[in-house]
């Protein structure tokens, strides 16, 4: 993550490097113990999780991850697979997910253990982790949590997860939602705006969808008394504007208006963190923990998936004007390209928050590309903005 690559390379670093890194990756000699940076917390604490990967494992191969599982408990939330760094260590920022991967569900209060394992599925070390409650990561504090750009690329929105909307630039606000509703619904995850730019609407971990300005009310599970497949995480609105799409954390997607939904990726590889529109039609959906690219329709894994090393959470995704590439980023700022055809398809990488030598003061969150698809913005938790290629910063909330 964050590595400032010839754009060639950034997609096929972590892709080329897996069936060659995972062969003598681990065994007898790796460290029996893995580092946590905390022992405990809800669902949304961020963790640095590091160790030693063992005889076999050199510089630039991939440790065979961990999971993270309820003690005694076969559903995992994650099979991550982080990069070994030249002193033979690997470390990871990792964020403790509210939906377990698998049959796992919803992640309860509980004992729950980090499990690392060799190549050939041997356990090489563990570490113990208590869930304390159950809220969704949305629904505490008033971290930002979404990032709309307006069609010209000259403002945008800002999201709370309290529901406060700011503007900046040459967009308008068109209204907040009120902090009390916002807390019943588990926290808003996420915006989109309309066609016209003229209205917004904001989505909450519950499955409520909250119009603003010109925004249509197509619908939401909460009031089709539709249960979710785990909380909901990203809202994309279709290229009309007269629809949009909800993806949960378990990898159910749902549409409404003119949203169809054309395949949804299932639990196997929860949990689930973004969701985007392709001007051509469909959608793009990710993996939190793995970094799995989904292309709808059709379903292609053209990037992470099982085996694939990334040094963070994912946390955002974007998608360029032809839809034909894929910028991801993490929790810690880095930025991954990928895209059909090609290891990056058409998504350039601009930068990254470590290419830069930067010190995040908090998380990032979310991610908006460019319109004309030449850069991209990075949001941070507390409304720091990073601004990469083209894309202008007016003014960051922080």
């Amino acid at each position: 993550m964050g590595r400032s690559a010839p754009r060639a390379l950034v997609g096929t670093l972590l892709v080329a490097g897996v069936s060659a890194g995972l062969a003598g990756c681990g065994g007898p000699s790796a460290s029996k113990q893995i580092s946590l940076s905390l022992s405990s917390g809800p669902p949304g604490t961020v963790l640095t999780v590091s160790g030693k990967a063992g005889a076999g494992c050199s510089a630039g191969t991939n440790w065979f991850g961990f999971d993270f599982e309820a003690v005694g408990g076969k559903g995992a939330a994650t099979e991550m697979t982080t990069p070994v760094q030249t002193d033979g260590s690997w470390s990871v920022s990792f964020q403790v997910p509210s939906y377990l991967g698998g049959k796992g569900g919803p992640t309860r209060p509980g004992n729950y253990e980090l499990v690392a394992r060799s190549c050939k599925s041997h356990v090489a070390a563990r570490a113990s982790f208590q869930v304390t409650n159950a809220l969704p990561p949305a629904a505490r504090g008033n971290q930002y949590v979404g990032i709309a750009p307006t069609p010209d690329g000259q403002g945008y929105w800002l999201v709370r997860s309290g529901g406060r909307v700011l503007a900046f630039g040459d967009a308008h606000p068109y209204g907040s939602l009120p902090t009390a509703t916002a807390a019943a619904a588990g926290g808003v995850v996420g915006m989109a705006r309309t066609y016209d730019a003229r209205g917004y609407w904001l989505a909450a971990a519950d499955g409520a969808v909250y119009d603003f300005g010109d925004a249509h009310d197509y619908g939401s599970p909460v009031a089709a008394h539709e249960p979710l497949i785990g909380p909901v995480t990203g809202i994309a609105a279709t290229p009309t504007g007269k629809g949009y799409w909800l993806l949960t954390a378990g990898g159910h997607v749902y549409g409404f208006g003119n949203a169809r939904v054309v395949g949804m990726p299932g639990s196997r590889l929860a949990p689930y963190d973004a969701i985007e529109a392709r001007q051509a039609g469909g959608y793009v959906v990710t993996a939190a923990d793995d970094g799995g690219v989904f292309i709808y329709p059709g379903g292609m894994l053209v990037s992470g998936g099982p085996g694939a090393a990334v040094a963070a959470t994912q946390v955002g995704t974007a998608v360029t004007p032809s839809g034909n590439g894929v910028w991801q980023v993490g929790m810690d700022g880095g930025v991954i390209t990928w895209g059909p055809g090609t290891p990056t398809g058409d998504a350039t990488f601009y930068g990254s928050v470590p290419s830069q030598g930067e010190t995040l003061v908090a998380p990032v969150t979310a991610m908006a590309g460019a319109p004309d698809g030449r850069g991209y913005w990075l949001l941070g938790a507390t409304g720091r903005l990073y601004t990469f290629g083209d894309a202008k910063a007016y003014f960051s909330a922080s």
